[in-house]
């Protein structure tokens, strides 16, 4: 079978919005997000140590480099623009909305307000660039939208009911992890169901 036949078997996969499954293609492009993850953990290690202001911003475009290296062939300044300066400034943009939101001792609509922000302008700047597979379907990116606002809302209420008042490196570094973590996961999920299989 030729590479674009597979390649047209994978976008047919996914004409029904409620097809949650990652179909190979997919599971390739989850497998370089996930490794971006490990990159950003480690980068995350490194500004805490050191102690750079906003740290965690700076460092997302870790999150991309294993994807955009992996595609590097395939419109590389397209992805290099939106996995480093766009996700970085949509980082920026969740944090900053979420700043702005008071009375919410326990998280849950910062947690929400921020993932959601955030990983729906990173999908929409996706859309907007053409990153987005053929027939990509707006019902799944709007579901994955509320998704990783549920994340968000779920993992930093347990950021702040869990040992978030610890006073040792590691628990400086575990800490915030329990909202990274889980939500890049699921945005590394929702990603691969929503990019252009890797070619």
């Amino acid at each position: 079978m030729s590479d674009v036949a597979i390649l047209d078997d994978n976008e047919r996969d996914y004409h029904s919005p409620f097809d949650l499954a990652l179909n190979p293609a997919a599971l390739e492009t989850f497998k370089w997000l996930l490794l971006g993850h490990v990159l950003y953990v480690i980068g995350f290690v490194v500004v805490l140590y050191f102690h750079i202001d906003n740290g965690a911003v700076w460092i997302t475009p870790l999150f991309g480099v294993p994807f955009v290296w992996h595609e590097r062939h395939d419109r590389l300044g397209v992805k290099a623009l939106v996995f480093f300066l766009g996700f970085t400034l949509m980082h920026y943009v969740a944090l900053k909305t979420v700043s702005g939101i008071y009375g919410d001792d326990v998280g849950f609509l910062r947690g929400f307000v921020g993932g959601a922000v955030g990983g729906g302008g990173c999908v929409l700047l996706c859309a907007i660039f053409g990153l987005l597979r053929k027939g990509s379907s707006l019902t799944f990116e709007a579901f994955g939208t509320v998704l990783l606002g549920a994340v968000g809302s779920f993992c930093l209420y347990m950021y702040l009911t869990t040992g978030a008042n610890g006073n040792s490196f590691l628990s400086d570094v575990v800490q915030p992890l329990k909202v990274y973590t889980p939500w890049q996961v699921v945005f590394a999920y929702v990603l691969a169901r929503v990019l252009r299989p890797v070619r």
